[in-house]
């Protein structure tokens, strides 16, 4: 997809520069709403592409819960929202019930009044589902966000189709499995990050098809491995040497992979050897035309990061499944179209602009929050149920619709407000909650400089027996008793405590491994630091020294080749 730079604009954000291309343009031409027979035309942004998304993160709190009590029936359930949040929150089941009507919240929309003032006044009024899963499909999964149809879960995030998982995020179709990042159709894993189609596999990264084994980086089809890079259906190998099964099993005896102390040694020569041999520039596969990271059956994808099957899009990220014409997008696709600035949506939606999770049958919508099932609506909070024709939860007719939404418009373009995405000052979270902050870490000096929230609520931990320092812990899980159910573990690197539930003790038992001397925060920020940032860089390949591109920064240390010989190397 060649595209040709039409002008050079500075971010109103950060002042860096950016390029607005002739594809671009023919973007927002195309995705720019028609009222009333005419064409509201989308200008290019005044934001660059990195500040577009920590935008659109600040509005995400993906994987900090809360309790408080449901403002309906007072129920006490998992909350994304901290209980000192001047916000309205209803359990699913309230949420979704008919005792209460949305509709009840409209307001009349005010021409000399800002209208993200308008929005924001409304926003603050219209009860928020207190976290956002398909509940009807869930069992035993209280603690989840932003998933579904999971059972016996505990702390997985973006997970769909799992069965007794613990600790992780972007996990679906995986069973008995604990601490993962981008984890799919896998069992029996541990401390893995993107990983597909694995059995039995522990601290193991971009691997395929792989079980039973080890601290794996980057191997396809590898069974009974332990410590290896770069392979492709090989079995019984230390350090990339090939064994026999007896040398294997002798050897991985000696190795005590059930000991911390041994595993801490093995993570160490795994960094080693990686460093010593060849990266691919990126992890792109049956993709036709495009650029990125983890771009899987798409065509035409630009700048964009773990995406699969995207037809015309870029700088979009996570996004799977039957996605068409996507600009600036993050999270979840299924069968979305023509998306602009949008923060978590999909299942069967079209047409939408400047919106924050709205999904299922959603179409033609502008500036809306949390509406499903509903068509032309501009500025609404949580509609649903086939309406249409709303104005910030206010009916209209058609015709009224389509004579007021225009004068919005112009209101809008005159406070140079209608090709923005939501300030940052509207999200409902504190920027530290949210996930701007794994992308765009920002101190809390930072974060109030640039005009984001701010939350410094901390729980309450529960009363436990005692609290033991990690290095306190039995070497070895045979050595430890129930009674550490009742105890809590002061993590070796953020001090805070964490406990250790039932679940999570029977699999350090079955898999003869070792407690976690860190916090689960703590162990999901180290499985995100394992991942590049997603940023291409210009560089030359370290073999034929052709130009590429790569999410491996110039100054990181690793060697990097192009795919042509990456695949020499390595197949």
């Amino acid at each position: 997809m060649t595209e040709t730079t039409i002008q050079t604009k500075q971010c109103a954000h950060c002042q860096s520069s950016f390029d607005i291309t002739d594809k671009d343009l023919e973007f927002y031409d195309k995705v720019s709403p028609i009222v009333w027979w005419k064409k509201q035309l989308i200008p290019p942004p005044t934001f660059c592409p990195d500040c577009r998304q920590q935008r659109r993160l600040s509005r995400n709190n993906e994987m900090r819960l809360y309790k408080r009590a449901c403002a309906l029936c007072g129920k006490n359930v998992v909350s994304l929202y901290s209980p000192e949040k001047e916000v309205t929150t209803y359990c699913q089941q309230c949420r979704w019930s008919d005792a209460w009507d949305v509709m009840q919240y409209g307001q009349d929309y005010d021409p000399n009044t800002s209208f993200f003032k308008q929005f924001d006044a409304l926003n603050k009024k219209v009860p928020y589902p207190a976290v956002s899963t398909n509940f009807l499909m869930d069992e035993n999964s209280e603690y989840t966000n932003y998933g579904g149809s999971n059972k016996n879960c505990y702390l997985i995030f973006h997970a769909d189709y799992n069965w007794d998982c613990y600790y992780g995020y972007g996990v679906k179709t995986v069973e008995a499995s604990m601490d993962m990042y981008n984890v799919f159709e896998s069992n029996f894993m541990y401390q893995c990050v993107d990983c597909l189609k694995c059995y039995d596999l522990a601290f193991s990264q971009d691997c395929e098809e792989c079980s039973r084994s080890y601290f794996l980086r980057d191997c396809v089809g590898c069974k009974d491995c332990i410590c290896c890079v770069n392979l492709r259906q090989q079995q019984y190998c230390i350090f990339n040497k090939k064994y026999t099964k007896e040398e294997y099993e002798q050897k991985k005896k000696e190795m005590n992979l059930h000991l911390a102390s041994s595993l801490s040694q093995l993570q160490t020569k795994l960094q080693e050897l990686s460093l010593s041999l060849p990266h691919k520039c990126v992890h792109i596969n049956y993709n036709e035309n495009g650029s990125g990271d983890y771009v899987y059956y798409s065509k035409n994808v630009s700048k964009s990061f773990n995406v699969n099957g995207l037809y015309d899009g870029k700088f979009c990220y996570q996004i799977y499944n039957g996605a068409k014409d996507c600009y600036d997008m993050y999270q979840f696709g299924l069968k979305t179209e023509k998306i602009y600035e949008w923060s978590i949506v999909g299942y069967d939606s079209y047409n939408l602009f400047a919106c924050h999770t709205c999904s299922e049958r959603a179409s033609n919508l502008c500036y809306c929050a949390k509406c499903t099932n509903a068509t032309n609506l501009f500025g609404c909070v949580g509609v649903r149920n086939n309406k249409e024709y709303c104005i910030l939860n206010k009916q209209y007719t058609k015709d009224e619709y389509e004579e007021l939404v225009p004068q919005i418009i112009e209101k809008m373009k005159s406070d140079w407000e209608w090709w923005e995405f939501f300030p940052a000052a509207l999200s409902q979270f504190g920027y530290n909650e949210t996930t701007a902050q794994e992308y765009f870490p920002l101190s809390k000096d930072e974060a109030i400089k640039q005009g984001f929230n701010r939350s410094d609520y901390e729980a309450p931990f529960p009363q436990v027996e005692k609290i033991l320092k990690a290095e306190q812990l039995p070497p070895d899980i045979s050595l430890v008793s129930d009674d550490i159910l009742k105890r809590a573990i002061q993590c070796e690197v953020s001090k805070k405590p964490f406990r250790i539930i039932p679940q999570e003790l029977a699999f350090y038992r079955k898999h003869n491994l070792p407690l976690p001397h860190r916090h689960p925060d703590v162990r999901h920020a180290e499985r995100f630091a394992m991942r590049n940032p997603r940023k291409l860089r210009d560089r030359k390949c370290m073999k034929c020294w052709v130009d590429i591109q790569t999410s491996f920064a110039p100054e990181m240390p690793e060697v990097v080749y192009c795919e042509a010989c990456y695949d020499k190397e390595v197949y």
